[in-house]
């Protein structure tokens, strides 16, 4: 299986209501909402200032179109 990477700056989830100090508490919702919304599962990673979600590249523009209507990307 092959596998893309998106990667959101931590300063960006400030615009959706998540604290851009603390990334990790936005890996979970947000792997729900990818779930959720287009059936997708996603590792959802954050280090201090980048969240990563990880999806099967089959999968990637329903991942970008999702996060684009969460207000991610």
């Amino acid at each position: 299986m092959r596998t893309s990477t998106i990667r959101i700056a931590a300063h960006d989830l400030a615009k959706v209501g998540f604290d851009e100090h603390r990334p990790y508490e936005a890996c979970d919702p947000i792997a729900h909402a990818l779930d959720d919304k287009a059936a997708i599962k996603a590792r959802v990673n954050a280090d201090s200032m980048t969240l990563t979600v990880e999806v099967n590249t089959n999968q990637l523009l329903d991942a970008a179109t999702t996060l684009r209507e969460l207000g991610l990307i």
